[in-house]
């Protein structure tokens, strides 16, 4: 069910709101902008779903989780859902800001990778948040509600949330962690990268991804699996191509190709310095095997 707001608006104030019954795993409920007037006072009030300003200008006081915060301009703040919180905004230099409203499975995750940690209520943006405002801009240029326009909204949301998150500089893949569980998770998140596109990437690809520099990247993949990307990349490119040389009849620059390499002399180098014997030769041994 919507909430009821009791706050009194200015001519400022602009919302959309939509379905606040959504379900799924992140869910638009409303997006808006505000210029407050001075001294303006909310609350306190329990908060419906998570509500992430973007600070545009000013600055304020936010009464929350028992403690006093001053969002100010080039900050980004947050209301939880279920809490109680308590606004005022400044007397000489009132903030404005815009925000989104959003719920879901997926909200209280979301919001602790961007950086908001159950203590952690305001935290500064790297980038221009004039960037959010326009994001929210382009919700509004699209405010009938059919389906398509939902869908469009709900990615410039995604928008919204992954410039947050890199904003705020608290990515997950950003904290170099030094516990093993810590490198183990990484380790398998590049794994996994691998796994998906072995056959289109370099390895500068794979450290791009998790965010690490190569060489820290290397010494956690030493410490978990014994081995480096460029290994595992190349032992992972070798096992397909072996699949391949089993179960197909394709050429060896067709497989070479296949598993990533234009090249299929580079390909057969490599092949061997793994396998002991040539693509060839390893197709010729499993054609010797079956005629036994």
């Amino acid at each position: 069910m919507r909430g009821v707001d009791t706050v009194q608006r200015n001519k400022h104030y602009r919302c959309l709101e939509y379905d606040h019954d959504q379900t799924g795993d992140i869910c638009l409920i409303a997006c808006g902008m505000e210029r407050c007037d001075p001294g303006a006072h909310y609350g306190p009030e329990e908060r419906e779903c998570w509500h992430l300003h973007a600070v545009l200008s000013g600055k304020g006081t936010l009464l929350a989780g028992g403690r006093t915060f001053h969002p100010h301009y080039g900050q980004l703040f947050l209301l939880r859902d279920g809490e109680v919180v308590e606004y005022y905004a400044d007397k000489d230099d009132p903030c404005e800001y815009c925000w989104v409203t959003y719920k879901g499975t997926e909200a209280e995750r979301i919001s602790s990778e961007i950086g908001f940690s159950k203590s952690v209520y305001c935290l500064d943006s790297t980038v221009d948040v004039k960037e959010y405002f326009g994001l929210i801009q382009r919700m509004y240029a699209q405010p009938e509600m059919n389906y398509v326009n939902d869908l469009r909204r709900r990615g410039i949301l995604l928008e919204f949330l992954a410039l947050a998150m890199d904003a705020a500089g608290h990515t997950k893949r950003r904290k170099a962690g030094d516990r093993e569980t810590d490198q183990r998770y990484f380790v398998q998140c590049a794994i996994d990268f691998i796994h998906n596109n072995y056959n289109v990437i370099t390895v500068n690809d794979i450290v791009e991804y998790i965010g690490f520099t190569r060489s820290y990247l290397s010494r956690i993949f030493r410490n978990v699996i014994g081995r480096t990307p460029q290994e595992y990349l190349m032992q992972y490119r070798v096992s397909k191509a072996r699949t391949l040389l089993e179960e197909t009849d394709m050429s060896i620059t067709e497989i070479a190709a296949k598993v990533g390499y234009e090249n299929p002399l580079t390909f057969s180098r490599m092949f061997h310095g793994i396998c002991g014997v040539s693509p060839k030769e390893y197709r010729n041994q499993l054609s010797g095997e079956e005629q036994v």
